[in-house]
């Protein structure tokens, strides 16, 4: 085990220490929730369509049928109104072609006055996108299996005072430690983000930024990359790094691999259903701040009802569009390589999953040369997601992906004249229609099920397949 895996077990365990001293305190509620689900994935083709292991915490092998088991308990201490302690775990057990045995999460937990700090294995999503419906933020998704670190932040939007209740802000800033196998070894990741909302009754604005960076580690020519604590202090400032050992592309542009955005996000109440639209714009380098690539990003819109019991409780819209890249026109579309990096040329993905939007494609595709890891960035999607309870037993979802996929920039040749998007294109339709029904309410037992397939030119053939199972949560 290395010094890095210390430093997060031992994260790990300072947290649950404190939990555990907790208990000494004369608290006024604690809680238990815990669950068991057993699931079956199987798919008719060699590979599982791409909506049943998309966006699942990285727990699915896509390269054949599963068997799960997972099993996940979550411990909360309220000891006053406002200091409370949690902590909490999942744990995953896989029978596939790749047989797993993983803690999804394991955390421990602190809230004081509306400031949270956290640390261990734990879902993070980030970005203003529906969580539920969509097809994934640009930033971090729940594609991957999430990465250790701590994090400090606000527990959700704060109001600051002074302004009559109608501003809020959200931030957070952590540090994180990239234990996978990849092509620089041992590098981090720094986060953190910054959102402010303007709320009235009739309708509420947010805006933010969100700064990502993979920094540090240890590259098989360079040897030990900038790690040093100055060294961070550039990375969260975004500036060049400094010395003999740092890559130029560290020294003539900034410190790591980045993928940041600009985030905004309106919603409008109305009397039966609330309207909601959003905008991401992507960025990876410094001249994406000056919106050389206004287009490329995520859209999105949706409608959710008031009445949460009906066919339809809510429906959404999104467009992804990640072609230009900060290209000059002229030049080959492509050209920053989304989710790409030369040095760090594992790409923005942890054990083998991509972090952020799983439409952007990781690993070896029959139709596309990728660079790096990375196979497939520059896409035009469209996505309609929608849910709905049409009894108090039953509920579902369904998800409908239209994919135009063009590869990377290298696809189009190295020298003018360079090879149309058009003869590279291929379209790709992906669709999931997933319910769960509960069998016996009052002991919380659940049978859930889903069916998907893939129709189109972008994998090897079309792909069908489904998932059924069980699962049981129950708490105090």
């Amino acid at each position: 085990m290395d010094r890095c895996s210390y430093q997060i077990y031992a994260i790990i365990l300072s947290f649950f220490a404190i939990l555990f001293l907790a208990d000494f305190c004369q608290a006024q509620q604690e809680t238990v929730e815990y669950g068991i689900e057993t699931s079956a994935y199987l798919g008719l083709s060699e590979e599982l369509p791409f909506w049943l292991y998309a966006n699942n915490d990285g727990t699915i092998d896509a390269s054949s049928s599963n068997f799960i088991n997972q099993f996940y308990s979550n411990y909360t201490i309220t000891s006053s109104e406002e200091l409370q302690f949690r902590s909490g775990f999942n744990i995953n057990g896989r029978l596939s072609q790749q047989n797993s045995l993983h803690f999804t999460q394991l955390f421990g937990e602190l809230h004081y006055k509306g400031v949270a700090l956290k640390g261990g294995r734990f879902y993070d999503p980030i970005g203003l996108n529906d969580r539920e419906l969509s097809m994934g933020s640009m930033m971090v998704s729940r594609n991957a299996i999430p990465i250790p670190k701590v994090r400090l932040g606000t527990q959700e939007f704060v109001q600051i005072p002074g302004n009559g209740e109608h501003l809020e802000f959200d931030a957070m800033m952590s540090h994180g430690w990239f234990t996978d196998d990849r092509h620089i070894d041992g590098p981090y990741l720094h986060q953190k983000y910054f959102y402010l909302r303007y709320t009235h009754p009739r309708f509420d604005l947010t805006a933010g930024a969100v700064h990502n960076v993979m920094w540090g580690g240890t590259h098989p020519r360079f040897g030990k990359l900038p790690s040093s604590f100055s060294d961070f202090l550039r990375v969260a400032t975004g500036r060049a790094a400094t010395g003999n050992n740092a890559p130029a592309n560290d020294t003539s542009n900034v410190i790591g691999n980045s993928v940041a955005a600009y985030d905004f996000k309106a919603g409008i109440n109305f009397n039966h259903f609330r309207l909601k639209i959003y905008r991401l714009f992507y960025l990876e380098d410094k001249v994406a701040l000056r919106f050389r690539s206004p287009w490329d990003g995520m859209w999105g819109a949706g409608i959710e009802f008031d009445n949460q019991e009906g066919i339809v409780t809510e429906l959404l819209w999104e467009h992804l569009n990640t072609k230009r890249q900060n290209s000059w026109i002229g030049d080959p579309p492509g050209r920053s390589g989304y989710y790409h990096n030369g040095v760090y040329r594992s790409g923005w993905s942890y054990e083998g999953r991509v972090m952020g939007n799983p439409l952007l494609l990781i690993g070896p595709n029959e139709h596309f040369e990728g660079r790096g890891e990375i196979s497939n960035n520059m896409i035009v999607a469209h996505h309609l997601g929608f849910k709905g309870r049409p009894s108090k037993r039953l509920s579902y979802k369904a998800l409908f992906t239209y994919s135009r996929n063009y590869g990377t920039v290298i696809m189009q040749g190295e020298e003018p004249p360079y090879i149309p998007l058009d003869e590279l294109r291929r379209d790709q339709y992906s669709v999931l229609l997933s319910g769960s029904y509960k069998l016996i309410p009052e002991h919380g037992i659940s049978a859930v099920a889903s069916v998907a397939s893939d129709i189109g030119k972008l994998y090897s053939g079309n792909r069908w397949g489904m998932q059924v199972g069980l699962k049981m949560d129950l708490g105090n």
